[in-house]
């Protein structure tokens, strides 16, 4: 009988150990993700700005030769 216990002890232990590693494994998995998530939307953000500030440079330089 206490090598019944012991193996389902080794086994619990081992199942347990493993389960935490998936769990920080996927909790690093998504970290990366949301990292790579949010330069992705500021990038999408910062290319937007750019190119508004390019319009209106053009607006203003056609607003200068109007005058």
């Amino acid at each position: 009988m206490l090598v019944h216990r012991t193996s389902t002890f080794i086994f619990f232990m081992f199942t347990t150990g493993s389960y935490e590693l998936e769990k920080d494994v996927v909790k690093k998995e998504m970290k990366n993700y949301r990292k790579a998530d949010t330069e992705s939307k500021i990038t999408i953000k910062r290319d937007a700005i750019q190119s508004n500030d390019g319009s209106i440079h053009l607006y203003e330089d056609e607003q200068k030769s109007v005058q």
